[in-house]
């Protein structure tokens, strides 16, 4: 039902019957399906008729799509504006969408019903993950009138985010190796990805109470809060070289924790920051099945390889990353550290012109700041100081 009296319609109603005509397995597949075999049988023009069908179909799935959308929007729901963009409902399903996003394509969409300029119109070859780093640079465009800094903010955007996935999967890989070798080697207990800094906590949190003044206020929050509960992590005790053996909150395996006590425990096993841990790469997963989902792959691998392979290898490492963090084990980091390797490659690959661009522009600097300081020098000390200014 839509916010004006005068109509009736469920929005759900008319995407399910989009879905019977142009979606997986609806009426679209069957009819190319019947064309198809009678081509191959010779008999194509006993189906003549049918091809005013055909083009029904594929105008009328995406017009019902677009009237569904216009009443969600009616209704005030959020996601009204990305449907008219050109995604669909289970694309959208279960995702963290920024919700300033959320409100610009809600207000273009509903600017006299049609949006503005379509800049957020999704692209034919345009996945989720592309569309929201492109749109935000638009939507600075929009606002400022000033093209060029909208591409600066997309690709400021783009480049933070390549920057942290590098970093996360390349020290996933070189720490979780590390770790795997003291494992085999001397039979060193495997701690959670990403646990360093909850491990050393749990170790040390007594002497924060030492620490002036933030020292009281720091030691006011449990350990175990933060950092996972030893005592509760125990659950998840196992023989170990002859003997039983009680694994750490950071050494836990939440799966046999969660299994033999409860989810509850688990997240107490757990703790603030290996939970926060789980769900980001949980999210970073589900995001990169919803940007795979999205994407038209032979387009994609045809148009650009690097990005297409790092788009899988990226939702790999994070669901094996995911895995290893809720469950350290030998064969889980493995996977970790083998996705990790695969992903930083392919990041380093798809972006090489920039970094190739940049190793160049620092030559250069360091060359022209160089000369700048000799002739610093042999002017006097106190020039120095301005030639290495690197906003000199």
């Amino acid at each position: 039902m839509t916010g004006k009296p005068n109509r009736l319609v469920n929005p759900q109603d008319l995407e399910q019957l989009a879905k019977l005509l142009d979606g997986r397995g609806g009426m679209a597949d069957k009819l190319d399906e019947a064309f198809t075999r009678a081509s191959s049988l010779g008999v194509s023009g006993k189906l003549s008729s049918l091809r005013p069908v055909q083009t029904w179909v594929s105008d009328t799935g995406p017009e019902l799509r677009k009237k569904a959308a216009y009443a969600r929007l009616e209704d005030g729901d959020p996601i009204a504006g990305l449907l008219l963009a050109g995604f669909t409902p289970e694309q959208l399903k279960n995702k963290d969408l920024p919700p300033d996003l959320l409100l610009v394509a809600n207000a273009a969409a509903a600017n006299e019903g049609k949006l503005d300029n379509d800049w957020l119109k999704k692209e034919d070859d345009e996945t989720l993950d592309d569309w929201l780093v492109r749109v935000q640079g638009d939507a600075v465009t929009q606002m400022t009138g000033n093209e060029k800094l909208g591409k600066a903010v997309s690709t400021y955007i783009e480049g933070a985010a390549n920057l942290s996935a590098f970093f996360t999967s390349s020290s996933t890989a070189i720490f979780g190796t590390r770790s795997l070798i003291a494992h085999f080697r001397n039979s060193v207990v495997l701690n959670a990805p990403g646990s360093f800094v909850a491990k050393t906590l749990n170790k040390h949190w007594d002497k924060l109470g030492r620490v002036p003044r933030a020292g009281s206020w720091l030691t006011r929050v449990p350990a175990s809060v933060l950092a996972g509960s030893d005592e509760v992590a125990a659950v998840a005790g196992y023989m170990r070289n002859g003997s039983w053996y009680m694994p750490a909150a950071t050494e836990s395996n939440l799966f046999t924790v969660a299994r033999r006590s409860g989810l509850g425990n688990a997240a107490k096993a757990a703790g603030w920051m290996r939970g926060a841990g789980i769900l980001g790469s949980g999210v970073a997963t589900v995001w990169g099945v919803a940007n795979l989902a999205t994407m038209d792959h032979g387009k994609a691998w045809k148009e650009d390889k690097a990005k297409y392979v790092s788009d899988i290898a990226g939702t790999a490492f994070n669901g094996s990353l995911t895995l290893a963090m809720a469950a350290p084990t030998p064969l889980t980091i493995g996977l970790a550290v083998g996705t990790g390797v695969v992903y930083a490659g392919t990041l380093v690959w798809d972006n090489w012109d920039d970094i190739s661009k940049g190793a160049e522009k620092a030559k250069d600097w360091v060359g022209d700041k160089a000369n700048k300081a000799g002739k610093a020098l042999a002017d006097g000390a106190s020039k120095l100081g301005s030639a290495l200014n690197p906003f000199d």
